[in-house]
């Protein structure tokens, strides 16, 4: 039955082909769509949950959560060190965690922060950042500029690759971080006194003098309990040139917006499945025009209405598994190319991330192109019966 089924579908080459790219187009589309909206709201929802305060300059408190949480960009505007010490002594904070940033490797983000910072982090090669100009290496950063311990790192002053490079004060790879799929795989991390002394030498050597350099870009606070921080969000914004934000808050209102983005989508998606269904059964029709001339001989030799109707479900089954198996793939190609996307905005797409929903999808494909051929068939042999009588 497979041999003859494969061998019924080569002589229709051209139908067969038209069939198999409509399959794969629209299940492609709704797979790639359904794992890149799970995997940013997965990515922002397990971010968010741990600091309770936020704290930077004046600004957007979505460019601040971005830039802290994800690694996006830098900053130049900075907070006085004075805030990172009261929040030290005050009782009701767990955890502070300054940022310095500032400079960038090959156009990934160096931030100056403590040790403590990459505690849940493991480390598959050294140790975490102890002294000045020690770095520790996010997976990609250290595979794809093949890194290891105990190597050199230049940095550039900004964002920017082409920038003013800190030729006199290099970093020693202490530690690569393992892979975790997240923005953590594309930064560098050392620690605070590193930033500041690398833009203090890069200062003398500008003959800037007016620029204070012992403070910070941001601060990240875990406190005892949602009350103190939203009590020490509304304190600390009534200062000036101050900004302090909640991230559950920010990214929340960032998901509403990512949700609306990702119903259109959907719905783009399903105006394309009916699209690709319409065509699937447009093409079915035509192929069992075709499958009339075997449907007469197979009934000549014998067979009955049970054995024709599986040749021909068995047939249509291959084109469907054929369709959906090659569209999966693609659609981790197409997760793989995004990530150089996405990757820019601190969001890293995983390619090998499958969702059981995915697999449900590529079910309902396979049934749903079916129903055509179920339809065929049926009028076929409604004919059939009525030539007989």
């Amino acid at each position: 039955m497979l041999t003859f089924s494969i061998k019924n579908l080569l002589t229709r080459k051209a139908k067969f082909l038209m069939t198999t790219i409509a399959i794969i187009i629209s299940t492609l589309i709704i797979m790639f769509s359904f794992n890149v909206a799970s995997q940013i709201n997965d990515g922002i929802i397990s971010t968010a949950s741990y600091y309770d305060v936020v704290i930077g300059a004046n600004g957007s408190s979505t460019d601040l959560v971005m830039s802290t949480m994800f690694f996006t960009g830098t900053t130049t505007d900075t907070i006085s060190s004075e805030i990172y010490d009261e929040l030290k002594a005050n009782k009701n904070v767990r955890e502070v965690v300054p940022f310095a940033t500032g400079d960038n490797y090959k156009g990934s983000l160096i931030v100056g922060t403590e040790a403590s910072f990459l505690g849940s982090k493991k480390l598959i090669e050294g140790e975490t950042f102890k002294e000045a100009y020690d770095i520790v290496l996010g997976y990609n950063v250290a595979s794809e500029n093949n890194l290891s311990v105990g190597d050199k790192v230049i940095g550039s002053h900004g964002v920017s690759e082409s920038a003013h490079s800190h030729e006199n004060t290099p970093y020693t790879v202490v530690g690569i971080l393992e892979k975790t799929h997240t923005a953590y795989d594309n930064t560098l991390f050392t620690k605070t006194e590193s930033v500041w002394k690398t833009h203090e030498h890069h200062d003398e050597h500008e003959e800037n003098e007016h620029e204070e350099h012992h403070d910070y870009t941001a601060i990240l606070v875990k406190t005892t309990n949602p009350g103190i921080a939203l009590n020490m969000i509304s304190e600390l914004n009534k200062r000036g040139g101050v900004l302090a934000a909640n991230p559950s808050t920010v990214l929340r209102d960032l998901l509403n917006s990512i949700d609306l983005v990702k119903n259109i989508v959907y719905v783009l998606c399903g105006v394309i499945a009916v699209m690709s269904f319409v065509i699937i059964y447009m093409i079915t029709l035509m192929m069992m025009q075709d499958v009339r001339k075997d449907v007469s001989l197979m009934r000549l030799l014998g067979l009955q209405r049970k054995n024709i109707m599986g040749i021909i479900f068995f047939q249509n089954i291959i084109v469907s598994i054929i369709g959906v198996i090659v569209a999966f793939g693609l659609t981790r190609v197409a997760l793989l190319l995004t990530n150089n996307i996405t990757a820019s905005v601190g969001i890293v797409m995983n390619y090998s991330k499958i969702y059981s929903e995915e697999y449900l999808i590529m079910l309902a494909v396979i049934v749903i192109s079916m129903i055509p051929t179920f339809i065929s068939l049926k009028k076929m042999f409604e004919r059939s019966l009525e030539d007989e009588k």
